[in-house]
C-alpha cells in the first residue's frame, strides 16, 4: 500500500505536507510511516486505503475531480440527497480512472477515451456489470459532459464525448426472489439470538418485499411516518412524495419490533446504540443472511431486488400498469413497462413449455 501511496503523491504533485493535510495527520508521523520507520496504526490505514480510493482535486483550472464536485454541489439545491450520492458514486470511479491516465483538463477528453472509461468499468470490482450498470455510467456521464459544455470555457471546435456512443440497455429479465429463497432469508434472521435484532431484521424484509421501496426510503422512514392502516409516505428521487403500504404482514412485523424496543419515537429502523441505521447497516445485514447460504443466493442480496420483486408481483397480481408506476415511482413509464415486458416473455416461455410440439 505504501509504495501506491507515494506513486500516487508524485502524480499528483503533491508536496509531503499537503498530504498530510489531506489525511488530517501530522507530517512527521506520515514521513516516518512513508519511509518504513513506523508502522502506521489501524486509524491511520483505513485514511491511507480511504485516500486511495477517493478522486483528489488538483488546482488546476478544468480538473475532472474539481468539476465533478462542482456539478455535484451546484445540483444540491434541488436534487435529494440520494441522488447527488448517485451522481458521486457513479463520476467518482470516472474521476480517478481520469488521474490514472493523467488527464488534467475534462475538455481534453475525446470519444476514445470515453470507451476506454467504460470498457475499464465494465469488468467491476468483484463481477463484470451487466448491459444496464454500464448504461446507468453512460447516462450519468452524459449529464457531466452536457454540464462541463455549459459551464467550462471549451472551445468552438469541443465536441460532447459521448456523441455517437450508443450503450445498450439491459433485457427484459425478472430478478424477483423466489418463495424458496425468501423463506430463505426468514428463517436466515429468526435464527438470531438477539429477540430485537430478529424483530427488527424479520420487519425490514416484510417492509421491503411489500412496499417497493428503494433503500433510501427505507431507511428515511420514521415511525410517526407509518399510518394505523399501513400507509407510509416516502420521499423518492427528486424529492416527491409517494403513499405506499407496508401491507398487514408489515403492520404487524413493525408493531411487534416496536414492542419489543419500547421507544416508539424518531427513525424506524435503529441500532443498538439507537442511531439510525445506515446503508452500511444493511449491507450488513444482506451479507449475513448471504454468507449462511452462498448456494442460494449467488447473485447476491440486494435492496434492489426486494424492489423488483414487489413491482413484478404487483404485474403479476394484473394491477394496471399505470398504477404500478405511481406505486413505484417511476417518473417515465418505460422504466415499468420493462417489468411488465420480462413477465410477458416469462408467460410467453412457460406457453410454449406447455403446448410446444
Amino acid at each position: 500500500m505504501l509504495t501506491k501511496i507515494r506513486s500516487r503523491q508524485e502524480n499528483l504533485g503533491l508536496s509531503l505536507r499537503s498530504l498530510a493535510k489531506q489525511l488530517e495527520v501530522s507530517p512527521t508521523l506520515l514521513s516516518l510511516v512513508l519511509n518504513g520507520k513506523r508502522e502506521p496504526s489501524k486509524a491511520l490505514s483505513r485514511k491511507l486505503s480511504k485516500w486511495l480510493r477517493t478522486p483528489v482535486a488538483t488546482q488546476m483550472a478544468h480538473c475532472p475531480t474539481a468539476l465533478v464536485d462542482q456539478f455535484v454541489n451546484d445540483k444540491a439545491s434541488h436534487l435529494a440527497v440520494s441522488t447527488l450520492e448517485f451522481y458521486r458514486n457513479k463520476l467518482g470511479p470516472f474521476a480517478m480512472w481520469c488521474e490514472m491516465k493523467r488527464i488534467s483538463d475534462v475538455r481534453e477528453i475525446q470519444r476514445t477515451d470515453i470507451s476506454e472509461f467504460l470498457s475499464f468499468v465494465r469488468k467491476g470490482h468483484t463481477r463484470p456489470l451487466n448491459a444496464g450498470g454500464i448504461k446507468l455510467y453512460h447516462q450519468t456521464l452524459k449529464t457531466y459532459f452536457n454540464y462541463v459544455g455549459e459551464t467550462c470555457d471549451v472551445s468552438g471546435t469541443w465536441r460532447h464525448p459521448l456523441d455517437g456512443i450508443k450503450v445498450k440497455g439491459s433485457q427484459a429479465e425478472t430478478l424477483e426472489y423466489s418463495d424458496a429463497e425468501i423463506e430463505q432469508m426468514f428463517q436466515s434472521v429468526d435464527s438470531s439470538s438477539d429477540e430485537l435484532l430478529k424483530l427488527r431484521n424479520r420487519a425490514m424484509l416484510t417492509v421491503l418485499l411489500n412496499s417497493a421501496v428503494r433503500a433510501s426510503e427505507l431507511l428515511s422512514m420514521n415511525v410517526n411516518d407509518i399510518g394505523q392502516d399501513g400507509r407510509t409516505k416516502v420521499t423518492g428521487k427528486g424529492s416527491k412524495q409517494r403513499v405506499v403500504t407496508i401491507g398487514e404482514s408489515g403492520q404487524a412485523a413493525v408493531d411487534a419490533y416496536l414492542t419489543q424496543r419500547g421507544v416508539k419515537l424518531g427513525a424506524l429502523w435503529q441500532t443498538f446504540e439507537g442511531q439510525r441505521l445506515t446503508r452500511d447497516g444493511l449491507r450488513s445485514l444482506f451479507v449475513r443472511v448471504e454468507s449462511k447460504h452462498p448456494e442460494v443466493f449467488t447473485d447476491g442480496l440486494y435492496a434492489h431486488r426486494f424492489r423488483h420483486t414487489a413491482i413484478t408481483r404487483l404485474l403479476r397480481a394484473r394491477v394496471p400498469l399505470r398504477s404500478v408506476q405511481r406505486y413505484a415511482g417511476h417518473s417515465d413509464p418505460q422504466t415499468t413497462l420493462r417489468y411488465a415486458q420480462a413477465i410477458d416473455v416469462d408467460e410467453a416461455i412457460a406457453a410454449v413449455d406447455k403446448l410446444g410440439y
